[in-house]
Parts: C-alpha cells; sequence; structure tokens
C-alpha cells in the first residue's frame, strides 16, 4: 500500500473549557454571548491572580471565546436560510467585545473558509463550508465527530501509564529521551462499533498527579492538563498517513479492535499558547464511520 501523508495546523476552537470558579463575571443583556469573564480577570489586582494559568486563558479566549461564539452563530444563521451577517459594529455589540476581537475572528473564519467577505457588499456565509458536516480544522473532541457522523458516542479508557520517552517523542516534545511520559488511551465507539483511538502522551513533569480512568471518562484529556498543570492547548500540527490494520495494532493497545483493514492516523504535536510542545499524540479513524471534509482556498494564479 503506498503510503500518504500531509501536515496541518489545527486550532482547538472549544478546548479551554468553562471559565474558572475564581473568575468574576460581567454580565451582557446578549443572548449568544452571555459574559466576558476574561475581561474581569484582567481587572483583578495581581495578588488575587493565577498567574501563569489565568493569563495563558485569558489570552486564549479573548479572541477564541469570541470566534467560537461567532461560528455558533454564524452556523445558526445559515440554518434559518440567511446568508448575510451583520456590520461588524453590529456584531461586537451583539457579543459585548471589540470591534477588533470581531475583525479578528471574522479574519479567522474566512481564513477558513466559513464566510466570505466582498468589499462594497458585506460578509457572507459560504454554503460550501457551512454544509461541512466534520472538518478536518479545527480540532474538535472525539464524541462530538462521531455525533456530527449520525451515530451514538461511547468511551472506553484503554490505558494509563508512564514509560520513558523514545528517540521520536523526545524530539517532538524538546525533551531528552527517557523522560518520563504519561500515556493515555482512549477506545471511542459508533454505535457499539470502535471507530477511534487516540493515544496522549505528556511529560510527567507537568503535573503532580496521573489521571484517573474515571475522571478521562468524563472529560478530554486536555481539561486535566488545563486544570492540573494549568496549560492551555490552543493548536496541533499533525501529520496525516494512511496506514494498515497491522500498524494500527503496534501503535496502540485497542487497534486490534478496529474493524477496518485500512484507517486514517494523525500523528499529532499539541503547543501552548507560547508555541511551546506540551503533548504528542497519535489519532487512528476508522474512516468507514468517520469521514472528514476540508475546504481548501486554491492559489493557482
Amino acid at each position: 500500500m503506498r503510503r500518504r501523508s500531509r501536515n496541518f495546523v489545527r486550532p482547538y476552537g472549544t478546548r479551554t473549557g468553562p471559565a474558572p470558579a475564581f473568575a468574576h463575571q460581567r454580565r451582557f443583556s446578549s443572548p449568544v454571548f452571555s459574559n466576558t469573564w476574561v475581561d474581569n480577570l484582567m481587572l483583578l489586582p495581581p495578588d488575587t491572580r493565577r498567574t501563569e494559568a489565568s493569563v495563558e486563558l485569558v489570552r486564549t479566549n479573548l479572541s477564541g471565546t469570541a470566534k467560537q461564539q461567532l461560528t455558533t452563530y454564524v452556523m445558526s444563521l445559515y440554518r434559518k436560510g440567511q446568508t448575510k451577517l451583520p456590520p461588524e459594529n453590529d456584531l461586537a455589540k451583539l457579543f459585548g467585545v471589540s470591534r477588533i476581537t470581531i475583525r479578528r475572528a471574522l479574519g479567522e473564519l474566512e481564513r477558513e473558509g466559513l464566510i466570505l467577505r466582498e468589499q462594497g457588499r458585506g460578509t457572507f456565509i459560504n454554503p460550501a463550508s457551512a454544509s461541512i458536516k466534520i472538518n478536518l480544522v479545527p480540532g474538535e473532541e472525539f464524541t462530538k465527530l462521531i455525533a456530527e457522523s449520525g451515530h451514538q458516542a461511547a468511551i472506553t479508557v484503554v490505558d494509563i501509564s508512564t514509560r520513558p520517552a523514545v528517540l521520536d517523542e523526545a524530539e517532538r516534545l524538546g525533551v531528552a529521551p527517557g523522560t518520563e511520559l504519561c500515556s493515555v488511551e482512549k477506545l471511542y465507539f459508533a454505535d457499539g462499533t470502535p471507530a477511534i483511538i487516540s493515544v496522549d502522551r505528556f511529560p510527567t513533569s507537568l503535573v503532580k498527579n496521573l489521571p484517573t480512568a474515571e475522571y478521562l471518562s468524563a472529560h478530554p484529556i486536555f481539561d486535566f492538563l488545563r486544570d492540573e498543570a494549568g496549560v492551555a492547548i490552543v493548536r496541533d500540527k499533525i501529520e496525516i498517513e494512511s496506514i494498515t490494520h497491522l500498524k494500527a495494532c503496534q501503535l496502540a493497545k485497542a487497534g486490534a479492535q478496529l474493524c477496518c483493514e485500512t484507517a486514517l492516523a494523525f500523528n499529532g504535536i499539541n503547543y501552548n499558547r507560547d508555541n511551546e510542545p506540551v503533548m504528542v499524540d497519535t489519532e487512528i479513524y476508522d474512516t468507514s464511520i468517520v469521514k472528514f471534509e476540508l475546504l481548501r482556498v486554491k492559489d493557482v494564479c
């Protein structure tokens, strides 16, 4: 079988989680964007802030949350048959953020192909992109991917263990070979059929305690790293390759449970806001169940 690989950088749209308990909330009348807790966090006296985690989450969420809410709003308009977005000033008032933040969020959605901006006419929803069920970017939770494929999702935690980093993992994480890593493997089911396997590895030095199977059955690993280590993962760089069933068995303990002869594998490096690698992962997809789509902007002139 011919092996093909591609590289992508995916922003994480929804993985920073809800506001932490210590953040005061400021309420807005907007039904779409109910509060901007990050603004209030920056107004707190320095001695009341959790410096690393708080500032990291603030930087991530100021524009990230606006983009998430704007994406939801755009899709709601699309489902209602509307194609044109309100002006930037109106959107800024609707979401309770500055026009600069809205402009930045619109720019990201334009680069992803969800909207089209035409000078002198306004901003429009791109129907070719809005109709995509599972987009390759941004990275989304696996249960959501399965649900968007029309299936009922379920999770089994296969393994939580520690081991030394091999050379490839050490190079991608920027640590010394042999550094102790925590390895977390999960198996995701679609209507009872194994559909996705994830194997996440991060240095144990980031956390005081390892995650439990009970916690990981209800939360993604990103929540654990955010809550336990104050690390907000905002993007990943992935190499995509097609693999055989035998290769899937070599990469993951649950590989033998996949029913497909070939699978799609994502080998990723996950970065924090400072663009530092904090975790590597392997994602294996049965593409007879989970089918990705990607709208690409052509540069052929």
